[in-house]
């Protein structure tokens, strides 16, 4: 744990140094609209998204409500997780009343995103150098970083080097897939749709473990009691928005909103609701 309290060390860093690059370049063509605080209105935004949300009042966000806790539908059917509380604080700092989610395949969100299916994805995703060729992101909101889990018996898998061989579970399209197979070739993969899959296809035995982001790692072995997870960093990366190329503003607007929660302790709240931090 030492590794991630110094992941949200660093992530403060650089949601504040986000904010003073934002705040020391270059103006974009036109500020943001007024936060849902009640600041002043500003001159009508240029950005797509942003004129969209002054007009409407809505964000519409693409996600993938399967990896708890960071989004998933509750037994009403209602969308709950710590990504989703965040994205409703930062929705109500651009001035939306309203946030609609649109349920998506993991694999099927980038594409989504560039068909203006919706406005912005928020689904846990990792911010990534082969992601940005396609899609811009916000300033970190969350560390990450990839980890092992196994089953509470397994004594066997201790690290990386122990999965040479063995049947792994990971979501397709997501950054556990890309890391073995480009780090670890060996490793037998097992590529679900869904993210609960995962942990499944590990309970049943039809795998050896599973490689996936920590946070929901831990969350999910607390409930299940059936697994553990390994005290193990793989990577140390963070999550991100993804947003269109051609919303720079927007990414602007969501860096600033990112900071003020930061500075007026809604985002540590929301933090320790979901992770207990």
């Amino acid at each position: 744990m030492k590794g991630f309290r110094k992941g949200l060390f660093s992530l403060c860093a650089l949601l504040i140094s986000g904010a003073l690059i934002a705040g020391c370049g270059s103006k974009p063509a036109e500020q943001p609209a007024a936060t849902g605080n009640g600041g002043t209105a500003a001159a009508a935004p240029t950005d797509e998204v942003l004129q969209k949300i002054k007009d409407t009042k809505t964000l519409l966000v693409g996600t993938d409500a399967t990896f708890q806790p960071f989004e998933y539908k509750n037994a009403q059917n209602e969308y709950e997780g710590f990504d989703i509380d965040l994205v409703k604080a930062v929705a109500a700092e651009l001035g939306a009343e309203k946030v609609e989610f649109v349920d998506t395949d993991f694999k099927g969100l980038i594409p989504g995103l560039q068909g203006k299916k919706f406005d912005m994805i928020v689904s846990a995703m990792y911010i990534t150098d082969e992601r940005k060729q396609t899609i811009d992101f916000s300033q970190p909101y969350y560390p990450g970083g990839l980890t092992i889990m196994v089953k509470n018996d397994n004594d066997t898998i201790k690290g990386a080097e122990d999965l040479k061989g063995k049947k792994v579970a990971v979501q397709i399209g997501t950054k556990s897939a890309k890391f073995l197979k480009e780090k670890y070739p060996e490793v037998k993969l097992v590529e679900v749709e869904k993210n609960v899959e995962m942990f499944l296809e590990l309970e049943s035995n039809r795998v050896d473990a599973v490689v996936t982001g920590m946070p929901a790692a831990k969350v999910y072995a607390k409930q299940s009691q059936k697994v553990k997870v390994l005290d193990v960093e793989l990577t140390q990366e963070y999550y991100g928005y993804g947003v269109r190329k051609e919303n720079k503003d927007f990414v602007v607007a969501l860096d600033k909103a990112l900071k003020t929660l930061k500075d007026n302790g809604k985002l540590d709240e929301i933090v320790k609701k979901w992770f207990g931090e």
